[in-house]
């Protein structure tokens, strides 16, 4: 059995251990065994509560700062890019990883991870690519992903359809993100291959 003290308080009246009955002392054991435990959880409370504190700190330093903006988006964006049959007629069959998108941009609204598909207008989706800006200056590139063999195999317009898209309407317009891009961007890489 567990040393006991010399005496104990209980309501307010003083008791010697001497006197309890066997009984009374078995409780009195457990009652020290559970105060014990109740010490540790404080203790572990504490050190946890610390801890706590301690992440909340980092996490709070590692949000964005709600004074500026994000730079990118976290998805990725997709635009049309409508080019002229001039311009794909010279360029087909795609011989460049990266173009400059000033060869073909009508607009500066592209920024880094941006995705770009191409439409030639009479043949459709011929290929697509990811903007890159230039570090050392504002230069925009598009390395290009997927092409089309030629101008003859790109996807057609009424085939735009089947994944919620319409032809662009204009030189250079977003795509509805309820649009299955992904269907789109499989079938085009199983008409490049």
């Amino acid at each position: 059995m567990a040393k006991l003290p010399k005496s104990i308080v209980i309501e307010g009246r003083r008791y010697p251990t001497w006197a309890l009955s066997a009984k009374a002392q078995k409780q009195l054991v457990n009652l020290g065994l559970v105060d014990a435990h109740i010490a540790e959880l404080h203790q572990r409370l504490a050190q946890h509560q610390v801890a706590r504190n301690h992440y909340q700190m980092l996490l709070a330093s590692a949000l964005p700062d709600p004074q500026r903006q994000p730079l990118v988006s976290e998805s990725p964006r997709y635009f049309w890019q409508s080019v002229s049959k001039e311009w794909a007629q010279k360029h087909w069959p795609i011989r460049m990883a990266t173009f400059r998108l000033s060869d073909f941009e009508s607009t500066n609204h592209y920024r880094q991870d941006d995705r770009i598909l191409c439409y030639v207008k009479g043949h459709g989706v011929v290929g697509w690519g990811v903007v890159e800006v230039d570090t050392h200056s504002t230069k925009r590139h598009l390395v290009w992903q997927v092409g089309v063999p030629t101008l003859d195999a790109a996807l057609p317009a009424k085939t735009l359809k089947e994944f919620s898209l319409r032809h662009p309407s204009r030189s250079s317009q977003a795509l509805p993100l309820t649009a299955d891009i992904e269907g789109l961007l499989s079938m085009l890489a199983t008409k490049a291959a």
